[in-house]
């Protein structure tokens, strides 16, 4: 497995590629979190092992290489929405510096990186599958910004060509049932499916990882 630090426009990534990919996944980690951060540099090694596609892990915005030196633990009020449409740009600037390789045809997102991939993946034609884990509309843990359901939900209204799965957990206090419903509903057409786990938000068990793997393999040909 190959994998390499890379940059472009100043926004740090890492990539991930077996030697034999065509094509680009996405991958993005959740809030407090990294790319080199030891639980998502696994998803990453799993997803690029067992789909084939290069990954890339970008460090997001405030977060990882990108977090600076004077931030303290709590984001300020708002931070999210504020942020969705720099996030939408460095993935695309970050795509494009991976053209060598292919395209994007997936983008597997977890809690925070859920919440920016909807609208990341709605301005990229190219993704054909789109994996939102432990996302939705927020309702806790400390993301208090209430301009973010209407941006999420306007986001999800555009999500009309890639197949779209979510995958949540039943007790999730941050992103509880009714607004991962929301957000589900929201997606237009009949290409799109949500699936639920008994846990807490940050508990992923093996089949949750596993369905969206193969939600991946099965829509990315």
């Amino acid at each position: 497995m190959r994998e390499e630090r890379i940059e472009t426009h100043g926004i740090p990534a890492k990539l991930y590629d077996r030697g034999d990919a065509t094509a680009v996944l996405l991958l993005g980690h959740g809030g407090g979190y990294g790319k080199d951060a030891e639980r998502f540099e696994k998803l990453s090694r799993h997803y690029a092992e067992l789909t084939g596609l290069a990954v890339v892990c970008m460090d997001a915005v405030d977060h990882g290489e990108r977090k600076p030196e004077t931030a303290t633990s709590d984001l300020p009020r708002g931070w999210h929405s504020s942020t969705v449409n720099r996030m939408v740009l460095d993935w695309q600037r970050t795509v494009d510096s991976c053209s060598s390789i292919g395209p994007a045809i997936a983008y597997v997102g977890f809690s925070m990186g859920s919440i920016f991939g909807v609208p990341t993946v709605a301005a990229m034609p190219s993704i054909k599958a789109a994996v939102f884990a432990v996302g939705g509309i927020p309702a806790g843990g400390g993301i208090d910004d209430v301009a973010l359901g209407p941006v999420l939900l306007e986001a999800a209204s555009r999500l009309d060509k890639p197949q779209v799965l979510m995958l949540n957990k039943a007790r999730d206090v941050i992103f509880p049932s009714d607004g991962a419903h929301a957000l589900f509903d929201r997606i237009p057409g009949r290409k799109k499916r949500l699936m639920f786990w008994e846990g807490d938000h940050d508990d992923w068990p093996t089949e949750m990882i596993s369905q969206s793997v193969i939600f991946v393999n099965d829509h990315v040909q």
